[in-house]
């Protein structure tokens, strides 16, 4: 059953987004439904240049002279997408001028760049550029990692390729303790080093939290998966991955494939982080008729440990489908609660290795059912539809072997892991196409005006809808399965999946 596009307004840096090199970016942000023309750049000798966007009308700076820089002011068409004009300079004489263009039909309000002159070039000298992030680090042993795994992708880049147009990249990860107050803490100690953007790791409780640091500090934000709640009008943060709320759709999405007629119970998080994602989720389920059961609904507090009475309440609905809205721990720890128990129903969670390969053979009696933002990851299986991006997991896999050649690929780890890489070759790919003389102000209208799949093991990234701050709705649905003898993973069903 298909459903109209989910109208998304917004990473780990876990993916993001490039444009056309050899085109000039608008020098501003989208508010308020369009965007506002920026001061021409500079242009040819002795000559005018142009330059429009969809929906507004080209701002033409006036031949200068004297060596000075025009300045133009494009339109803000109704997709938010006014181009400013460019001033040309010449020798000898005043300062040319540009027009201002024409606005579109629902262009924003005229102002300046995003970033203030100080703040544009934060992050970047000619021979560096510096990106820092939070993230969860103290559970870095529960899957047997540890944080300098994280910036293999970068290594490969600045010894491979001398980095992004010359300028080595350097990433840190300062630890967020998967709590928000301390995420706050996180991203202050991440600012403090000056980096050109911040990256948000997983965490649902941790991102809005940030999100509202990076807008205090007007700090470039690209996070991962979160709220749209909460989103509404923040400049500096955006994601390319599903939000919460279109997540909660994909279960729905999923148990409307495989479940329909099936009683349907839900565990969840008690978070008003993770609540949009359940509210979407009965939406979806509704619409499809499922059979979500009155009262087997049940929520538990972070890392209770015991789950004792959520499982007696499934057990005493008769629910043949428990939907379990938790973290990776602690959805190894339930269903291993409920196979102690004798009790073995459908189950759908978030789909990580750590949480099969604890389980073991425990995760295939029957297989579990799983939607994830990410793409799947199995050491050396490039059959079914890993091969749709088998270049992806040879190369990270190449890459491991010469950079982190005891990171344990194989092991609980290896799909976040490569997660993480596919993300950050992603932002490699952007801040290529964002060109040699990149700027904050330059690479913000990049990130709204991209449509695109990065590279093979994304899926689409489109921020030309909505607010244009989040740029994905595609989720993939996975599957447990026995890799080798010793080893249980997720492999994917369905890739990029569509509302």
């Amino acid at each position: 059953m298909s459903r109209p596009r989910h109208p998304l307004v917004g990473l780990i840096g876990l993916a993001v987004i490039t444009a056309c090199a050899a085109a000039p970016a608008p020098a501003t942000l989208t508010q308020n439904g369009g965007t506002t023309g920026g001061l021409g750049g500079a242009g040819t000798t002795a000559g005018t240049t142009s330059g429009t966007l969809p929906g507004g009308t080209t701002g033409v700076g006036a031949g200068g002279t004297g060596g000075s820089l025009g300045a133009g002011q494009g339109g803000a068409g109704s997709s938010g997408g006014g181009q400013l004009g460019s001033g040309s300079t010449g020798t000898g004489g005043t300062t040319g001028t540009g027009s201002t263009g024409t606005s579109g039909t629902s262009g924003g309000t005229a102002g300046t760049p995003l970033f203030t002159p100080a703040e544009d070039t934060i992050g970047l000298t000619p021979t560096s550029l510096r990106i820092c992030g939070h993230a969860a680090l103290t559970y870095a042993a529960a899957f047997d990692t540890s944080p300098d795994d994280l910036g293999v992708y970068w290594t490969a880049l600045n010894e491979e390729k001398g980095g992004v147009h010359g300028r080595k990249v350097s990433l840190s990860f300062y630890d967020d303790a998967y709590d928000p107050i301390k995420a706050q803490k996180a991203a202050e100690d991440c600012i403090a080093t000056k980096p050109f953007l911040m990256e948000g790791g997983i965490g649902f409780d941790q991102i809005p939290a940030v999100r509202n640091v990076a807008e205090q500090r007007h700090t470039l934000y690209l996070y991962h998966t979160a709220t749209v709640k909460g989103s509404a009008g923040l400049k500096y943060s955006f994601t390319e991955l599903p939000s919460v709320e279109r997540v909660g759709e994909g279960f729905a999405q999923l148990a409307g494939s495989k479940f329909r007629g099936k009683r349907i119970g839900i565990v969840k998080r008690l978070s008003v982080n993770w609540e949009p994602g359940v509210t979407a989720f009965k939406a979806v389920a509704k619409s499809y008729g499922l059979n979500v059961v009155p009262g087997a609904e049940r929520e538990e507090k972070a890392s209770a440990g015991n789950y004792s009475n959520s499982i007696a309440l499934m057990k005493d609905k008769n629910v043949e489908v428990v939907w379990i809205w938790l973290n990776a721990l602690e959805t190894g720890e339930f269903i291993a609660q409920m196979k102690a128990q004798n009790y073995h129903p459908n189950v759908m969670a978030f789909p990580f290795n750590l949480t099969t390969q604890t389980l073991a053979v425990q995760s295939m009696n029957p297989p579990l059912d799983g939607v994830a933002m990410y793409p799947s990851y199995s050491k050396g299986d490039y059959s079914g539809l890993f091969s749709g991006y088998a270049s992806d997991m040879q190369e990270f896999e190449r890459q491991y072997a010469k950079y982190r050649p005891n990171a344990k690929l194989e092991g609980p780890a290896g799909d976040l892991l490569f997660l993480n890489w596919v993300g950050q070759k992603a932002l490699g790919q952007q801040l290529l196409d964002c060109g040699r003389d990149c700027t904050r102000n330059k690479f913000v209208p990049l990130l709204q005006n991209y449509k695109k799949v990065p590279t093979p093991a994304a899926c689409l990234i489109d921020f030309t809808v909505g607010d244009r701050h989040h740029g994905s709705d595609r989720l993939v649905f996975m599957t447990s399965y026995q890799r080798d003898a010793t080893h249980w993973n997720w492999r994917p069903t369905k890739n990029c999946v569509a509302p």
